[in-house]
């Protein structure tokens, strides 16, 4: 919530002609010639405010440097603190008043109409386009539950919903210019009320509105989590079932003092009513550890709680006392080093990866259909696709390598597609790189890395920790090369690294230049990619092979190719050439590029193009087949079905 009022102030006040300072240069010096610093508070936990009272020798500094810069404080803020922070700060006022300064007065700029419409009311300005992913909504403020821990009810107030046409017109907005996550936040999204739409017939709605997209929300009220909401959740592909769950304690005793409203029994019996009708959902949930009077018996109960359900990620918080609730009345009677001990424990129950940072991996020849089997494994094993495909990182090059189209996506999140232009240089070294970094960051998210593809050099380079040499490119070496044949350059390399010869792939002209030159550049012939100990590294990999006989290959090569003739291969190609990725860079891409290159420039017929694109493109799936039955130790399983690849998958996650 702090983040999207971060936006939709500074969206305000570039509409009232102030100009953000770039990020990339925060010093002293350069914050200083600012007329304006704005800063977001949050009372709602003590560590947030320390840090802001941590502030004052710089913003002491700042003024220093520059008498007339105004620095302001906003957000959600407690009248105890705020009289403290007024020693501080030329302005302190609630996020409500902060559209309302008399510092826009000064300027006398037009106010925009919704903020002051809508004050004391919540203000409905659109957001800042900060992240073309992902947008943060926020459909209502403050709460009515006054939980005896919280300071939100005493800093946003009471709940107000925003009018339920104005967060489709700006959720319309946002799809038409290409995010494709929304995310509805509120103290308690649950209880949202605009006239006689409740928050089930609000997601309805945003679930009509046409496009690609996921809806994500939080915070939701265990008690207010309904049964209509659970089945519309159940029933919307858009919807994301990882759900946000709040369950702060554990123990019916510490949740009566909380002021929560359910015991453990409601908040368990609630968890099983939604696996039973989404059984692939995820829970995420708040706790409190160290409350006031929390013994350790009753802590035990928060422990067994998190054991049975299981929580894919928790946000763990040390009980600090806010002044003005209710508990702040009460005795802080637990030890911080308590505290603390009581994180750890709770934090690796929930947060230690349930997966062990395994990785599915789905490939095989061309056009066996691997791209549709790992979305449909993906969105039953909450998993997010790595593509390991040479050419589908390319921008542009979208028919002629089969690339997923946004549709088929089915809302599963892909990475390693379209992140170079084609007339750049793209190497193993590279892709591993940036592949490996998402991957960590799926881990870390609680998600199962899929990796999908056919080229098996890629794949290995990730699963099997093969070392890559960074060897920059030699183009006067290359250029001399590019001047011999491919056989020419295969015997060659033979005689330079017998082993890295024997699985290169002979008629692949980059990678036998690439191959020679690191030999030559590090004087060492290239790692051994087949190495029984290379698979001994990662045993956390499971690998699924979709199994095709090659008279069902051929018929599946040729129906693919004349379907991308027919919408638009040649044309696509073409397109790349007028944009300047020259005949010979489209013919180092190989087979649909190279041939269609070849007809564009009347060297072939169409006739002789399709013929010899469809006899070149089962060689290439038999090669394909060559490199992976090279894997030793009967690494790859071989399915037929999706059941058979569900039965191996829940086999390996479990173990």
């Amino acid at each position: 919530m702090n983040i999207s009022d971060s936006e939709r102030i500074a969206l305000f006040l570039e509409q009232q002609g102030y100009e953000p300072i770039k990020k990339t240069d925060l010093s002293a010096e350069t914050l200083a010639k600012a007329d304006l610093i704005v800063t977001v508070a949050c009372s709602v936990r003590q560590s947030a405010i320390d840090r802001i009272f941590g502030m004052q020798p710089k913003i002491h500094k700042l003024k220093i440097l520059n008498p007339k810069l105004k620095i302001v404080l906003t957000g959600c803020i407690l009248k105890s603190d705020k009289l403290k922070f007024e020693k501080i700060f030329d302005e302190v006022s609630t996020i409500q008043n902060f559209f309302r300064s008399t510092l826009f007065h000064d300027r006398k700029k037009k106010y925009i109409k919704n903020y002051l419409e809508l004050q004391p009311k919540y203000s409905d300005p659109a957001n800042k386009e900060t992240n073309k992913k992902s947008a943060l909504i926020p459909i209502m403020t403050g709460c009515n539950n006054f939980c005896t821990y919280c300071a939100v009810p005493h800093t946003r107030g009471r709940e107000i919903s925003r009018p339920a046409k104005n967060i489709i017109r700006e959720i319309k907005s946002l799809i038409e210019k290409g995010y494709k996550e929304i995310v509805l936040l509120g103290q308690n999204v649950n209880s949202y009320k605009s006239k006689s739409i409740t928050f089930p017939i609000l997601l309805k709605m945003i679930i009509d509105i046409p496009g690609n997209f996921t809806i994500k929300f939080l915070t939701s009220h265990p008690k207010d989590f309904s049964n209509k909401l659970i089945d519309v959740i159940a029933k919307s592909p858009k919807i994301s079932k990882e759900i946000h769950l709040p369950v702060q304690s554990g123990d019916n005793e510490i949740l009566r003092k909380m002021n929560r409203n359910y015991t453990r029994e409601h908040y368990l019996k609630l968890i099983n009513k939604i696996k039973a009708k989404i059984p692939e959902a995820k829970f995420t949930t708040d706790i409190i550890v160290g409350f006031p009077g929390e013994t350790k018996k009753q802590f035990e109960n928060t422990i067994k709680l998190f054991k049975k359900v299981n929580f894919n990620l928790a946000y763990i918080n040390k009980y600090s006392t806010r002044p003005g609730t209710v508990a702040a009345k009460f005795k802080d009677n637990i030890s911080w080093n308590e505290k603390v001990r009581r994180w750890n424990v709770l934090n690796k129950i929930a947060n230690t990866s349930k997966t062990k940072n395994k990785i599915i991996v789905i490939l095989g020849p061309t056009a066996s259909g691997k791209s549709d089997l790992a979305v449909k494994i993906a969105q039953k094993f909450n998993g997010e696709i790595i593509s390991a495909d040479s050419r589908q990182v390319y921008k542009g090059m979208d028919i002629g390598t089969g690339k997923i189209t946004q549709k088929e996506m089915q809302n599963t999140p892909h990475y390693m597609i379209d992140i170079v232009n084609p007339k750049k240089q793209f190497s193993v070294g590279e892709y591993k790189r940036k592949a490996e970094k998402i991957i960590q960051q799926i881990i870390k998210n609680k998600k199962t890395p899929i990796i999908c593809g056919g080229t098996g050099f890629y794949i290995q380079a990730l699963t099997n920790n093969i070392p890559i040499p960074k060897v920059k490119p030699d183009w006067k070496l290359r250029n001399k090369l590019e001047k011999k044949t491919n056989k020419e350059l295969f015997i060659q390399l033979k005689k330079l690294d017998p082993e890295r010869a024997k699985n290169i792939d002979a008629k692949n002209k980059r990678r036998l230049i690439r191959a020679i030159e690191i030999v030559l550049k590090t004087g060492k012939p290239v790692p051994n990619y087949f190495a029984q100990n290379r698979f001994a590294l990662n045993k956390n990999v499971l690998y699924l092979g979709i199994k095709k006989s090659i008279p069902e290959l051929k018929k599946l090569i040729y129906k693919r190719l004349i379907k991308r003739i027919n919408i638009g291969m040649i044309e696509e190609i073409k397109k790349l050439h007028n944009q300047g990725v020259s005949w010979k860079r489209l013919d180092d891409f190989g087979l649909e590029y190279r041939y269609v290159a070849r007809y564009l420039q009347e060297i072939l017929t169409k006739e002789q193009m399709i013929e010899q694109l469809k006899r070149q493109i089962i060689n290439f799936a038999k090669r394909q087949m060559t490199w992976f039955n090279k894997y030793p130790g009967n690494k790859i399983h071989w399915i037929n079905t999706l059941a058979e690849a569900n039965k191996l998958i829940k086999q390996f996650l479990n173990n």
